[in-house]
């Protein structure tokens, strides 16, 4: 299994690149590495191409995964990734979660370890798939590079995908540990507090 911190979005809510904030002394990007090193799994940085000066003063250029896929949102990210590690289980951790907690990630790797045969798995909280905090195997990941080179659509809803499979998913303890901070506002008022 290898970690993926996913900084490849476009930020245009947040109005500058998440992974490069800050939380303490540590970017998000950092940070999200952090706690998925804590799982004893390599991992690696999700950016596109327009990321890779800023990156590369982070991080060295081995670790960092360019987007390939032509793809539209998260899936993207994910899939070039795939395209690198082919046969690796990926566990994903989008780096605006910057709640997130070992433990719950350590339980989330748990579950993947003790119920094998699972196209996913990932967390759900009253009903909603948490998509962004969530393993992705090998295997499926190979099925669904096979749908999207045949279909002519480039935007694929990740919580459809996963719902017209085979998944396994925890429900949410502390719906605290799942806040993705999307917004220069919402940002404003959680650090306000």
């Amino acid at each position: 299994m290898i970690g993926v911190v996913l900084c490849g979005g476009e930020s245009k809510r947040m109005g500058s690149d998440k992974g490069l904030l800050s939380v303490g002394s540590l970017t998000w990007a950092e940070h999200a590495e952090a706690k998925l090193a804590e799982l004893d799994i390599p991992v690696v940085i999700s950016i596109n191409q327009t990321q890779l000066p800023n990156y590369s003063h982070i991080y060295n250029t081995e670790k960092l995964i360019i987007d390939t896929i032509n793809v539209k949102g998260p899936l993207k990210g994910l899939l070039s990734v795939h395209q690198y590690y082919p046969d690796d289980d990926l566990m994903l951790l989008a780096c605006d979660m910057i709640d997130m907690d070992v433990d719950t990630l350590q339980e989330l790797k748990k579950n993947y370890y003790i119920n094998p045969h699972f196209d996913y798995y990932l967390y759900q909280c009253d009903g909603f798939m948490e998509p962004l905090c969530a393993v992705y195997p090998a295997e499926t990941l190979k099925a669904l590079i096979k749908i999207i080179d045949t279909s002519e659509l480039t935007h694929f809803s990740m919580h459809r995908i996963i719902k017209e499979s085979n998944y396994k998913t925890i429900e949410v303890k502390e719906k605290e540990k799942f806040s993705n901070y999307n917004t220069a506002n919402y940002l404003r008022a959680k650090t306000s507090n």
